[in-house]
């Protein structure tokens, strides 16, 4: 039997601290697009952060019933993640915070 919260935990956190470096690389590399553009996969990292902990507890009460703990250790590695994405999230709005006070401060 499959532990699927703690897998989902996995792959959501996959997402959410790829996230934002992705869209730092895309910004990067990309002609069109400015690297503050980037920004807009804060939110997304945020929420793909907290739903992958969201599941990897789910994930982790679904693993202690059973005798072999199930999924706990897929668990574990999908909160890891998880707490990772939501470091890199609260790292990009810190940035955007600063980027927009430097921006309003060299206005004046």
């Amino acid at each position: 039997m499959r532990n699927a919260p703690a897998v989902w935990s996995v792959v959501l956190g996959v997402l959410a601290t790829a996230a934002v470096p992705a869209a730092v690389w895309y910004a990067d590399r990309s002609p069109r697009v400015e690297l503050i553009w980037a920004g807009v996969a804060v939110p997304a990292a945020l929420v793909l952060g907290l739903a992958a902990l969201g599941a990897a507890r789910a994930g982790r009460r679904r693993a202690e019933p059973t005798v072999r703990r199930e999924g706990a250790a897929t668990a574990r590695i999908g909160r890891l993640l998880a707490v990772i994405g939501l470091l890199l999230a609260g790292t990009g709005a810190i940035s955007l915070v600063v980027y927009g006070i430097l921006t309003y401060r060299g206005r004046t």
